[in-house]
């Protein structure tokens, strides 16, 4: 097993007179880097020693990602902000998004990915839409609001899914019993998606269901961690290595 990579917190200064604090984790060899935009609200509240207040599949992830291969950034709110409601679909969020790209581009000479849980796949589909080739190389949404019944769900159908151009994974869970991210939403979402270079869906299964649906248990995979991560890297690689070639 490849060692843990050392957890950073940084912060930057994205807007004026906003600054933005979020951990760092390279990987040893990195062959991709990635922002986990997390679910939820969207504050993990990072503590100066790079523990979090809110830890769940992505936010939880970064020596996961970079046992993988993949260095990432989790990003808590922006200091102008409490939460990420009605925020994620802004071009000041995408502003934000857009320095923490950067900032991974200038560690490593590697494909920069958005990947997105639940109300995080908002965040990542928009900096996508936003910034255009200044955005992401692919994209990743898992448990993905589909619905927004409740304030508090953020469909990724805001965005203006018929723009994204780039690779897109789709990784959800076969029994996620979460009322705003049904599985059975997955070909609707897939079809919005026409103009992407590539659409793929990784159909999970197994785990545990204990905990709020919404919250925890399949939604956040709880139990197959590791795994989903693994076949989150996987295709990623993949992907890249079919690109390079031309494939």
């Amino acid at each position: 097993m490849a060692s843990q990579a050392q957890v950073e917190v940084k912060e930057i200064s994205p807007r004026p007179g906003v600054t933005l604090r979020f951990v760092y984790a390279k990987a040893e060899n990195p062959v991709a880097a990635a922002v986990l935009f997390q679910g939820g609200p969207g504050a993990i509240g990072i503590f100066p020693n790079g523990s979090m207040r809110v830890e769940s599949f992505l936010s939880g992830g970064a020596h996961r990602f970079t046992q993988n291969g993949i260095s990432v950034v989790i990003p808590d709110v922006p200091s102008d902000r409490r939460t990420l409601d009605e925020f994620r679909d802004s071009p000041e969020h995408a502003q934000d998004n857009a320095a923490l790209i950067a900032f991974l581009r200038e560690q490593s000479k590697v494909p920069v990915w958005a990947i997105g849980t639940s109300n995080g796949s908002l965040s990542a589909a928009a900096a996508s839409t936003h910034l255009k080739e200044k955005g992401p190389d692919g994209l990743v949404l898992t448990s993905t609001v589909t619905s927004a019944p409740v304030v508090a769900a953020h469909s990724v159908m805001l965005a203006p899914l018929h723009e994204v151009k780039v690779p897109i994974l789709l990784v959800h869970h076969k029994q996620d019993g979460c009322r705003v991210t049904p599985y059975d939403a997955m070909p609707g979402l897939m079809a919005a998606l026409k103009s992407a270079k590539k659409v793929e869906l990784i159909t999970e299964d197994g785990g545990s269901a204990i905990g709020n649906p919404c919250h925890t248990g399949y939604h956040q995979f709880l139990g197959t961690e590791a795994a989903v991560t693994k076949d989150i890297a996987d295709w990623i690689k993949r992907y890249q290595s079919g690109a390079a070639k031309g494939s």
